[in-house]
């Protein structure tokens, strides 16, 4: 019986590994702009399309990736993730294989979906809600979000399993921004639900070997230097 190859940790991190044999790489894509506007339900705004530029962060990423490796794909269950995956998958002629455990976060799990949130709350409150959940990095700033600790154990559950089940190959997982800041909290063991804000389309880089992970980079935007000039306010969240 041939025995896995043992990575050492300090080439885990060596961006100039000759080889992946004994680890998996994965490559965490947040999913482009979705659309939001003024004044939907809560029911439009859980699983949106892209936006225009997020068609074209997505054709930037996917452009980016085309000379890279890549041996599988995976998405989440949302729409979003979904687009952008294909936008990847079909450079390397995979289909995006379809995650439900990946999806993103939902902050208003309670919040009733027929309902806007200016409905229930006046804006001040929204905006302290938001505020405190930007300072605070931490989801329970958000009075009807899903349990933090459920949430982060689906993510790191369904992303190792990702990865054990890929050693020696490069793996896309397209997701979301809730979902790659939940695996850097949980790869830097931070106590806080996520270390930063995730960009439309970046990448995130970490290998695993067991119970091994090594993040070489995280929110690398740089392909979409062509394609947009400023954040969307509404997607500012």
């Amino acid at each position: 019986m041939n025995r896995p190859a043992r990575v050492r940790s300090v080439d885990l991190d060596n961006p100039f590994l000759p080889s992946l044999d004994g680890l998996c790489e994965l490559l965490l894509v947040r999913h482009g702009e979705q659309y939001f506007f003024d004044g939907m339900t809560m029911g439009d705004a859980y699983d949106p399309p892209l936006t225009d530029l997020g068609r074209r962060q997505a054709a930037a990423v996917g452009a980016r990736l085309a000379t890279t490796s890549i041996d599988a794909v995976y998405c989440s269950t949302m729409q979003r993730a979904r687009d952008t995956a294909a936008a990847i998958a079909g450079h390397h002629g995979l289909d995006a294989r379809q995650e439900h455990e990946i999806r993103e976060v939902d902050p208003w799990e309670s919040f009733p979906r027929d309902k806007r949130l200016l409905d229930v709350y006046t804006k001040a409150e929204l905006v302290e809600i938001f505020s405190r959940a930007h300072r605070e990095r931490r989801y329970d700033a958000y009075p009807h979000c899903e349990d933090p600790a459920s949430f982060r154990r689906r993510v790191t559950t369904t992303i190792d399993g990702i990865a054990a089940a890929h050693p020696g190959e490069r793996v896309v997982v397209t997701c979301h921004g809730g979902v790659i800041g939940a695996y850097l909290a949980h790869c830097f063991e931070a106590r806080v639900d996520t270390v930063m804000a995730i960009h439309h389309t970046s990448i995130t880089t970490i290998r695993v070997s067991g119970d091994r992970r090594v993040v070489l980079s995280a929110n690398d935007y740089h392909h979409l230097a062509g394609v947009q000039t400023e954040r969307n306010p509404l997607n500012a969240h």
